[in-house]
């Protein structure tokens, strides 16, 4: 959590700044105030959705179905998720998924996953195959939709691995508790899964994954 408060005290003390006009007339202090109430907005997506958007009740619900999970997934990007508002606004929101998914995405990339090649194959059949650069697992999946929660087994070499999953406008979102990224990870490379595992110890609250679009 070290991380994490660092970062909401950067935060904290941006806002704090501004909300003081330090050194303003009237008009520049009306509009510091503006920006830094712009700004606690975008933190808490009260302003048209905004960061609610990465807060997981939000990308949770009907569009997710075995129908829509079947097809050919291309790794599209690292992805960070909130499991709740409360974590959002004691986090600091942007600041914290933007520099999180930079180093996630990072590691990920060393792990074999490349934007536009990867890819995640999931038949109707309920088998399936990952494909990592010149490496494929095959493997069997299933999806319970009342849990939003899609097991693979095989792939890997794992015997099994769940996943919170969300299909929305053609993207599919798979998102891991820490251990299980980091099971992931050590499956693949256990050097890589060190410099993860360094980075997940000092998050918590999160889900962490990545983006596929088909």
């Amino acid at each position: 959590m070290k991380t994490i408060r660092s970062f909401a005290a950067v935060l904290a003390a941006s806002l704090s700044l501004a909300s003081c006009g330090l050194g303003t007339t009237g008009t520049t202090a009306t509009s510091t105030t503006a920006a830094t109430g712009n700004v606690i907005e975008g933190v808490l997506g009260q302003s048209g959705g905004g960061l609610l958007g990465t807060v997981l009740s939000s990308i949770l619900g009907g569009t997710t179905s075995q129908q829509t999970l079947t097809g050919t997934w291309t790794y599209s990007g690292p992805k960070v998720v909130f499991e709740s508002e409360n974590i959002l606004s004691q986090i600091g929101g942007q600041v914290v998924s933007n520099n999180l998914e930079q180093k996630l995405g990072t590691q990920l990339q060393k792990l074999g996953f490349t934007p536009g090649s990867s890819t995640l194959v999931l038949n109707s059949d309920n088998s399936c195959t990952l494909a990592l650069g010149n490496k494929s697992w095959p493997g069997t999946y299933t999806y319970d939709a009342s849990t939003n929660k899609m097991t693979l087994t095989g792939v890997l070499g794992l015997a099994s691995l769940s996943c919170t999953v969300s299909v929305q406008g053609g993207q599919l979102l798979m998102l891991f508790e820490a251990d299980k990224l980091l099971s992931v990870a050590t499956s693949i490379s256990a050097k890589t899964a060190g410099s993860l595992s360094s980075i997940l110890q000092s998050y918590t609250g999160l889900k962490l994954g990545w983006v596929m679009t088909k």
